[in-house]
């Protein structure tokens, strides 16, 4: 009897210690105790943009993001007479436009208030338009139209690419390249399709600031 308790006593021994390692695995086993995951922050999505707004903002060097504000479309609305504006993004402007009116889009992810300035620089570098104003945005997509145009009719044009650059603040979101057109060919040049679509937000823009009846004295005045 006296023989046997040392073997009941190491039996036990050897037991507690298997119990021991499965209780609490070695530091150094493949066994780890999973860690509680946050859900990830779910963002806006800034959607769909023109080929013009990303080419433009690269140009600006201004990447954005869902955290920010993003240029979603750019471009001009060039007007000829008492004809519909004709919307020119990747396109070239008619030399015989009447006047100019840059328009942007932006897609920011909550409300913001702030200064936006549009600019019209010539192939030489000059600054031919600038509008500067306080825009009140909400979250998602905002359509932003100038109260104010470039007038052209009777001013000659400096051939070469022109720039619209778009800025909020001091920062540059976007500068927008397009070029001009000679008119010739006559009349038909008056049906010619626009640049893509005038969509229903800028449209409602365009029917809140009509611009029929406006003396060219007026559009100078600007």
């Amino acid at each position: 009897m006296h023989m046997m308790e040392p073997i009941v006593f190491i039996v036990f021994l050897v037991v507690f210690a298997i119990l021991l390692l499965t209780v609490f695995p070695a530091a150094g086993g493949q066994t780890r105790v999973a860690k509680p995951k946050h859900a990830p922050r779910q963002m806006a999505a800034v959607g769909q943009r023109s080929l013009a707004a990303r080419q433009a903002a690269q140009r600006a060097g201004y990447e954005g993001g869902p955290d920010y504000v993003n240029v979603t479309d750019i471009g001009l609305l060039a007007y000829r007479g008492i004809d519909e504006p004709r919307l020119v993004r990747t396109g070239k402007v008619l030399t015989d436009t009447d006047y100019l009116r840059p328009f942007a889009e932006l897609w920011l992810p909550h409300e913001a208030r702030g200064k936006i300035r549009f600019e019209l620089v010539d192939a030489e570098g000059r600054l031919r338009y600038a509008d500067e104003a306080r825009y009140d945005l909400g979250a998602g997509r905002n359509t932003l139209l100038p109260g104010t145009w470039l007038p052209l009719r009777g001013k000659s044009i400096v051939p070469g690419d022109w720039l619209l650059r778009l800025a909020a603040g001091d920062l540059l979101l976007a500068a927008h390249k397009f070029g001009w057109q000679p008119a010739g060919g006559g009349e038909i040049k008056r049906y010619m399709a626009s640049d893509g679509e005038i969509s229903p937000e800028l449209q409602r823009a365009l029917d809140a600031q009509p611009v029929e009846g406006i003396s060219l004295s007026e559009l100078l005045g600007h």
